[in-house]
This record gives structure tokens, C-alpha cells and sequence, in this order.
């Protein structure tokens, strides 16, 4: 949208697409046969995309009469493997953010990463961009996550970023929006937190504003600098949702302390990212997943003027973003941390497996892609143990997703008020069982349900000998 703003003041047109689309192309019927565009830009997000976009680029080299360099590729995934892109492409990518002409082979000193973006491109039938403004108030992150590609793409933290007069242009033309959607990876620790935080309150994105309108960092909000000054700052605006991350059980102390500083000033959305899959077991993300279960507790209100809170949790799958985790990990969606050279204890030091990534997954599914913030519902999701949580993640999707017909225990403020087929309750005895002995037989089945495949639970069905292994994998088939 920033490269539509530039070109369109340069006079030039600009056509956006997704994708692969032929309707663009020379040959196609809405443009004369001898047509070529002068140039092509190509963004990127994940590095798993990586083939996908090799495709495109290589798609789009007809539409510039294949002259790679009127292509330009840009973006999260080509910052992170140039020279992969090169190697597939004979492209060189622009890294990083986009702030000179000169980075894109044209003259001038325009940032072109601090212009309004140009929001009539998008159709709004698939983009968010309704109701919503998308914009920055500070750049860069001041911590080196090793999952993360912002400290290698936005290396210099900016502290602070521009943002009334971009608002206020986007206002003028386009009209006003009530939500805004800012992409800030660490703002609370800019040191112009408090004069971002006026820039808002002009803006009219106070608390109070009759207009509705709310803010959301949506890139979070990093838990290790939440002060009760800060939060005294902070809660002049309006922001919804509260989005703060527990990645890994050492922070508990600062979650936990960022979630009572955050509701003691009044805020009561929460949104929750939980990284797994990345140096972690499962029992450490049960331990976190509990932890906002009591969280949510804690958070009932009163009644009166103390309203309740909730948090959403959504437990986020870890993806490489390079080859330190192996070969080509990071241009593949299904990495699997590799297990440890020796034996794992499977009911003590559990590890992941595709099955218990695959059933993470069904769990979400059945509050939108978030583990519930009530607890009742939570803990009937979660389970109450670590053994029941255990369980939960071997188990056959169908006992998940059919929890009400499948499980005789009857919850009280939830669904599931009479009792079902008991199935669930007979699973967990099966796999407890296996867990505690892990003999032959624990392998038979734990080898036929952990690649998540089809194909192995056939094939194990057809060699095994044992009657109730063989009725708990048919479940596994079942669509």
C-alpha cells in the first residue's frame, strides 16, 4: 500500500493482486496483446511459503517480458533468505524495510516506509480494512528472540514513529475508521511511550471516546516492561484486546504480573500467545495454559463497578525462520522439534509429535482458534491434570471434536449435561495404561497414532494382532 501511495504520486498506475492471476497478464483478454507492466513487486511473510513464492516470481516474469529487473521481491521471507531467492530466481531481494527510492533502482530521498498507505488497492471483501487502520508507532524490538526474524530485518530499535499526520491524512481520505491496528513488535519498551500515548489521545483513541474507536498492538505487548507508571499511561486509551505473550514457563512471574498490573488499571480483553514446539514439552505448555485458567479466576469481577476479565489463549505452533534447526526446516510448515539421542520417558518427559500437534489444533478449534477463557470450558479442553492433558493429546479427533456424545462425565457450567458414551473415560484408561508399562505394546500403538498419518494407522491395522488396539485405531480413520 506505501508503493501504491509513491507510484500513484508519480503519476503512474498501480494494479494489485493475490497471488497468481492470470487476468493481469499480456496475453489475457483485459489487456492488449503487445502490454508489458514496467514493473512487478512481490512481498513475502512466511519463510515455509518459500516455494509458493518462487512460483509467482517465476509466473511474473511474462508480465515484464522477462526482464528480472523489473522485479522486485521484498518482504519478511525474502529479508530472511536472499540468497535462497537469488539461487531459485536470478533475483536479488530488497531487504528490510523500504525507506529510499534508491533500494528500488529509481532517484529520490522520499522514506517511502513513512507514507500513508494507499487503502483503495485492497478489496475490502478480503481484507480487514473495513473498520481498520494499520500503522506503527515505534519499529524494532529491543530483545534478540531466537525465533524471531525482527531483530535480524529491523536491527535499529526505533523508539518512536510518526503517526498523526498519517492518520489524519488517511481520515481525509478515506474517512474515519473506528479501529487501528498498530504493528509495533516492542512498544512498551520505547522510552516516547507516554508521547505516543498522547498522539493517541489527540487522535481520539482515549478510553472514553464516544466514537468507539479502539487500539490494538497487534504484534503484543512484551510482559518485562509492564510498570504500574506504564499502566497508569496506558490506560488513558482504549485498547482491545490487551495482547501479551507467555512463551516459555521462566517468564511466569512477569505474565503474571502483567496481567494483574493490566486488570488492576481497568483492562479486561486479553489476547495470549503461547510459542510451542520450540525447545518446550508438552507439559510445559499445560503449565501455562493452567496458569491463565487461574488467571481467568482471578478475574470474575465483582459484580459492581470491578468488571470480570478474560483471556484468550492461543497456543501458536513454532516455525524455523532458518537452517539453524536443519536443512530446509525453515521452507517447511510441519517442523518438529528432533527428539533426544536417548530413550523418552513418554508419561514423564512426554515430547512432540505430529499427533499432538494435530490434536493442539483440534482443542482450538473449538472456540475459534483459542482455548476458551472460561474456566469451566478450559479445563473440560485442557483437562484437569497433566495426565488427562496427555491423554487428550493421543487421543482419536473424533472423541475430541464429539466431546458431548463421548464423554460420561457430566461438567458443570459447561456443556455436556448428561452423561455420553463413557468413550473418552475408556480411551484414558487404555493409553494410561500403555504409558506406565511402555512396553511392545505401548510402541505398537504409539508408533501407529504419532506421525499423525493415515497411512501408518492402516498399515499398523493390518499387522496387529491385538483386538483393542485395533478398535481404538479404526477410530483414528473416522472422518
Amino acid at each position: 500500500m506505501k508503493l501504491a501511495r509513491y507510484h500513484k504520486q508519480r503519476g503512474d498506475e498501480v494494479k494489485f493482486v493475490m497471488g497468481i492471476d492470470r487476468s493481469v497478464m499480456p496475453d489475457a483478454d483485459t489487456f492488449a496483446p503487445d502490454r508489458l507492466w514496467d514493473r512487478v513487486y512481490i512481498t513475502t511473510l512466511f519463510t515455509f511459503h518459500f516455494e509458493k513464492v518462487v512460483e509467482t516470481i517465476n509466473f511474473y516474469r511474462e508480465a515484464v517480458g522477462g526482464t528480472t529487473g523489473k522485479i522486485f521481491v521484498g518482504g519478511v521471507m525474502a529479508s530472511m533468505m536472499p540468497k535462497e531467492i537469488f539461487e531459485s530466481t536470478g533475483i536479488y531481494p530488497v531487504f528490510g524495510s523500504l525507506t529510499s527510492p534508491k533500494q528500488i533502482g529509481l532517484d529520490g530521498n522520499e522514506n517511502i516506509d513513512l507514507l500513508p498507505p494507499d487503502y483503495s488497492i485492497l478489496d475490502p471483501r478480503i481484507y480487514g480494512i473495513n473498520d481498520t487502520y494499520y500503522w506503527y508507532a515505534s519499529r524494532g524490538c529491543v530483545l534478540k528472540c531466537a525465533w524471531c526474524a525482527v531483530p535480524k530485518i529491523e536491527p535499529v530499535y526505533e523508539p518512536y514513529y510518526e503517526i498523526k499526520n498519517v492518520i489524519k491524512a488517511l481520515r481525509t481520505e478515506f474517512g474515519d475508521k473506528r479501529h487501528l491496528k498498530l504493528m509495533d513488535n516492542n512498544i512498551m519498551a520505547s522510552d516516547d511511550l507516554e508521547k505516543t500515548v498522547e498522539d493517541l489521545l489527540e487522535l481520539g483513541y482515549g478510553r472514553d471516546n464516544k466514537r468507539g474507536r479502539t487500539i490494538d498492538f497487534n504484534q503484543g505487548l512484551d510482559a518485562t516492561y509492564f510498570t504500574d507508571e506504564k499502566l497508569k499511561i496506558f490506560s488513558q486509551l482504549n485498547i482491545s484486546p490487551v495482547r501479551i505473550a507467555f512463551d516459555r514457563v521462566a517468564e511466569l512471574p512477569n505474565y503474571r504480573r502483567a496481567v494483574e498490573l493490566a486488570y488492576k488499571h481497568g483492562f479486561t480483553d486479553f489476547s495470549n500467545y503461547m510459542l510451542y514446539n520450540w525447545k518446550d514439552t508438552p507439559e510445559d505448555l499445560f503449565r501455562r495454559l493452567h496458569i491463565n485458567i487461574e488467571l481467568n479466576e482471578m478475574m470474575r469481577g465483582d459484580g459492581n463497578k470491578k468488571k470480570a476479565g478474560k483471556i484468550y489463549c492461543y497456543p501458536m505452533r513454532y516455525a524455523p525462520i532458518d537452517e539453524k534447526r536443519g536443512k530446509d526446516a525453515h521452507k517447511q510448515r510441519d517442523y518438529m522439534e528432533p527428539l533426544p539421542n536417548e530413550r523418552v520417558d513418554w508419561l514423564k518427559s512426554t515430547r512432540w509429535t505430529k499427533r499432538f500437534i494435530r490434536n493442539i489444533e483440534i482443542m482450538k478449534g473449538a472456540a475459534n482458534g483459542a482455548i476458551s477463557p472460561t474456566p469451566t470450558l478450559a479445563r473440560r479442553t485442557v483437562g484437569n491434570t497433566y495426565e488427562e492433558f496427555l491423554t487428550n493429546l493421543y487421543m482419536p479427533e473424533e472423541l475430541i471434536r464429539n466431546r458431548n456424545k463421548h464423554e460420561a462425565r457430566v461438567h458443570s457450567g459447561g456443556r455436556g449435561d448428561t452423561p455420553g458414551t463413557g468413550h473418552i473415560e475408556d480411551f484414558r484408561q487404555f493409553i494410561l495404561g500403555l504409558l506406565q508399562k511402555q512396553d511392545t505394546r505401548f510402541y505398537e500403538f504409539h508408533d501407529a497414532v504419532a506421525a499423525n498419518s493415515a497411512k501408518v494407522v492402516r498399515e499398523a491395522l493390518s499387522k496387529t494382532k491385538d483386538p483393542e488396539i485395533k478398535k481404538w485405531l479404526e477410530l483414528y480413520l473416522r472422518k
